[in-house]
């Protein structure tokens, strides 16, 4: 059975939108002379929804106004095929300082609802019209949007596991993952059981995201990956970002970045070190040059740093990653090096030259880094943007090529942004520091032997 019932949140002010809402709420804040609720009604009935519910507030009367003139896309579709209702939560609940929070719209629409199944979404939010069609899904489950954003730590992010999700982590300094929650859901009726027993949260706010913590603890609740957009629509520069994009998805690109996925910032770029050790310390991933090849970088003492570099690079987990070190004093608290060795070391660091070293086993390294070794690869490379990174982050870093897995090594900055475009898993920045001059890996000297041995000339 299909899905024909959508509850719209068009209940707040929306006071990031500054003076623009004093007058009206930022739903019928005109974009190329449409107000935006518009744009996001069309897409509703083009994705084949006929059954609309709006939960207002703020300014309600203005909505209602703007209802009475509105008219679907569809030329073909008459008045009696379709159905628009609104519900005040101010009328339901009283006014935000009485009960207030994301989850209070969802409170009102129980009756309006009845048994059914329905879509769910944020009225200050865009979706293309076959994102919308995707949640169309009936069955048993419970259904959350997300999409791959680049900056996950400013939202909430999902995670999941085998296509459930596990749970919502809101704006965490700590990486849990890269898909965050777009304000899209598919709920079953089941969800009006789980708000009889909602409270407040830290924040004093009745929230949305306790609600599918909750369903999701009960294993209610799947992943619907979006396959074309999502654009939020709440501050003044919004509404620039979604006229263009209304207007060419070209220029659109041009002006606001080409890469869904990961940040580029150019190697001349002021507090460069600063801004890498903050992705560094949130566990996440980034294509930095080194003096061979540009590589991939992340936190060598963090198993999800770690294992997220296995996953980009389509490595086999059973070999071995080398560690970038800043000094040979921070060498020999990973490895066994005798003064030979040290020496050796002295004479060749920093420089193209990978040693491998029996390791200590109580490093602070993840241990998914060996495989089932006893040794470890070390390396101090020779570059000014990985020494000042190192020098600031303070930790041992991997040291592995930026190609995927059985592709050749990538010197050009263009072919890294390409390959990393197109892939799932994708580092989260990327430093451009241009086309490096050509040249092939480290050299890998094995000094565990009782002679010295060349892995890798």
């Amino acid at each position: 059975m299909k899905v024909n019932k959508v509850v719209i949140a068009a209940a707040g002010e929306g006071t990031r939108m500054l003076h623009l809402t004093t007058n009206k709420s930022k739903h019928l804040i005109n974009v190329r002379k449409k107000p935006f609720l518009s744009y996001l009604l069309d897409n509703l009935f083009l994705a084949g929804y006929r059954d609309l519910i709006l939960v207002v507030g703020y300014k309600e009367e203005l909505i209602g106004e703007f209802l009475n003139k509105y008219s679907p896309p569809l030329k073909s579709l008459r008045k009696s095929q379709y159905n628009i209702e609104m519900v005040s939560q101010y009328d339901m609940l009283g006014s935000k300082k009485e009960m207030y929070g994301t989850a209070c719209p969802l409170m009102c629409v129980e009756k309006s609802v009845k048994k059914n199944h329905f879509v769910y979404l944020n009225g200050d939010n865009l979706y293309s019209v076959r994102d919308l069609k995707l949640m169309n899904i009936n069955g048993k489950y419970n259904y959350i949007a997300g999409i791959y954003h680049k900056n996950p730590h400013k939202y909430g992010v999902l995670v999941s596991e085998k296509g459930f999700l596990k749970e919502i982590i809101e704006k965490s300094n700590k990486f849990v993952g890269n898909i965050i929650n777009i304000g899209l859901y598919k709920f079953t009726p089941e969800v009006f059981e789980k708000l009889k027993d909602l409270k407040k949260s830290s924040r004093g706010e009745y929230e949305i995201t306790d609600v599918i913590n909750m369903l999701a603890r009960a294993k209610k609740v799947k992943v619907c990956r979006v396959k074309d957009f999502w654009l939020d629509f709440g501050n003044p520069a919004d509404i620039i970002r979604l006229s263009y994009f209304l207007k060419s998805i070209k220029k659109f690109t041009k002006l606001f970045g080409r890469h869904s996925g990961f940040h580029v910032l150019r190697s001349g770029s002021r507090d460069l070190a600063k801004k890498v050790k903050e992705f560094l310390g949130r566990g996440q991933v980034v294509v930095s040059p080194t003096d061979t090849l540009y590589g991939l970088i992340a936190d060598a003492t963090n198993d999800q740093a770690v294992e997220r570099i296995f996953n980009i690079k389509q490595r086999d987990k059973s070999k071995p990653i080398t560690i970038f070190v800043n000094s040979i004093a921070e060498a020999k608290k990973l490895a066994i090096i005798d003064e030979k060795q040290e020496d050796f070391l002295g004479e060749v660091w920093p420089g193209k030259i990978t040693v491998v070293l029996k390791r200590k086993q109580r490093s602070g390294l993840s241990k998914k880094l060996f495989g089932k070794k006893e040794t470890i690869a070390l390396r101090i490379p020779d570059h000014k943007i990985i020494s000042e990174i190192l020098s600031k982050f303070k930790k041992p870093l991997t040291g592995t090529s930026a190609n995927l897995s059985g592709k050749g090594s990538i010197t050009k900055i263009s072919d890294i942004i390409d390959q990393f475009n197109g892939q799932e898993a994708k580092p989260d920045l990327i430093i451009d520091a241009g086309n490096l001059p050509a040249s092939s890996s480290s050299i890998i000297i094995d000094l565990t032997k009782k002679k010295p041995e060349i892995l890798r000339p």
